[in-house]
């Protein structure tokens, strides 16, 4: 078996754990983001067509968050796998170090920065600017005049709807509530039928209520009651949807390119630091996955004997550190405090620094290295915590006697 050989079967072998814990993570992070979308589904009557738009613009984002975090977990969960079927041991008794296994997570890592600068310097930009433009939509779209049953309806102008039946043209109701809110007071309707009458023309929408009672509570009058036979609502509406600005409002929704052309000071527009801050940040991020596998690496092999979730929380958690870091960095950036670009590229040679001492030193020393150190340190924390939350619940238990 070639060495190039070894690099293909580690990375077939890195590919499905990987894959696994980039499907979770992605998923766990677009699930609360999702929920809100259907809030906005549910709450303004949109098109499930656009929600489903917005939650798609949504996945380069996190997917440049998730990928770091999986590329560190499929490459602790295979040394993990072969280290328990004692294949690592086989590959160093044929003369492979460990330092050369790593050598392909590293350039595994280079693949994946390279895919990144494409993620970080155009899918995002475009995929944002793409999330706000269909938010501007659904929030400032024109009410269609349909309601959905056992749905509340924003309708516009401080008037909720909702009906228990409606008929599948969204416009014959029964059982139906109508709120209107005004400054001081509110009006609330309740009807056993409805009927909606759009009239685009006149940018109105009418609602027919028959045989209901209409409750008014206000500041000075109180509350006064009275029943109908049928009473008329009106409101109007917008035809048509205000258009949404044009991208690269935010320094965000630039391309690498057009964030370069905003440093140079080009097309008569003003140098910010902004700009180079986001564009040396883009970069930056892409480059951390190659030092992923010299933080994953001799996580794997100094915790040889620490169960693998420990071994992924203590990776995550230095990931997660970097990341936070590099957002605060870029925000110190942008008020000027740090120039543009050096505290960004600083903290990004810090992390390199410690990434191959981390790496030299485990291959090297094998027992004391400072990975199987955090792991002590790691040990002694959970050991500390455990105390702590025994002294509280038997604190909260002597103080219930």
């Amino acid at each position: 078996m070639t060495i190039k050989l070894i690099d293909r079967y580690l990375l077939r072998l890195m590919a499905t754990p990987m894959m696994a814990a980039l499907a979770v993570t992605l998923s766990a992070l677009l699930l609360e983001r999702v929920l809100r979308l259907f809030e906005l589904l549910t709450g303004k009557g949109a098109p499930l067509g656009l929600v489903v738009s917005m939650a798609l613009n949504l996945v380069p984002h996190y997917l440049g968050l998730a990928l770091p975090a999986a590329f560190a977990v499929g490459i602790i969960g295979v040394m993990a796998s072969l280290s328990s079927e004692n294949e690592v041991d086989a590959m160093e008794a044929s003369g492979l170090s460990i330092r050369r296994i790593g050598a392909g997570f590293i350039l595994c890592g280079v693949l994946l920065a390279f895919l990144s600068v494409a993620l970080f310097g155009y899918a995002q930009p475009y995929s944002r600017y793409a999330f706000r433009d269909v938010r501007h939509q659904l929030i400032n779209a024109a009410w269609d005049a349909r309601v959905e049953a056992g749905v509340f309806l924003d309708a516009g102008q401080g008037m909720t709807i909702s009906a228990e039946d409606v008929d599948p043209t969204g416009r014959f109701l029964e059982k139906v509530f109508v709120l209107q809110e005004a400054n001081t007071s509110e009006r609330i309707l309740t009807a056993e039928r409805g009927v909606l009458i759009p009239n685009p023309e006149a940018g109105i929408v009418r609602l027919r209520l028959i045989n209901g009672v209409a409750v008014s509570i206000g500041e000075d009058e109180g509350e006064l009651s009275a029943t109908f036979d049928s009473v008329m609502l009106e409101r109007s509406f917008d035809i048509k949807t205000p258009e949404f600005r044009a991208r690269g409002g935010s320094e965000r929704e630039l391309t690498m390119g057009e964030l370069w052309t905003r440093m140079q000071g080009a097309d008569n527009l003003p140098i910010e630091p902004r700009y180079a801050s986001e564009f040396f940040g883009r970069f930056v991020r892409a480059l951390a996955l190659i030092g992923v596998p010299l933080i994953a690496v001799p996580l794997a092999v100094a915790g040889k004997r620490s169960p693998v979730w420990r071994r992924v929380v203590v990776a995550i958690a230095l990931l997660v550190v970097f990341q936070n870091l590099t957002k605060v960095m870029q925000a110190m950036e942008n008020s000027g405090d740090v120039p543009a670009g050096v505290g960004i590229w600083t903290l990004c040679a810090i992390y390199f620094a410690i990434g191959l001492w981390l790496f030299v030193s485990t291959t090297s020393q094998g027992s004391g290295s400072p990975a199987q150190t955090m792991f002590v340190w790691f040990d002694h924390g959970i050991v500390r915590l455990k105390a702590y939350v025994r002294r509280a619940f038997g604190r909260a238990d002597e103080d219930a006697v």
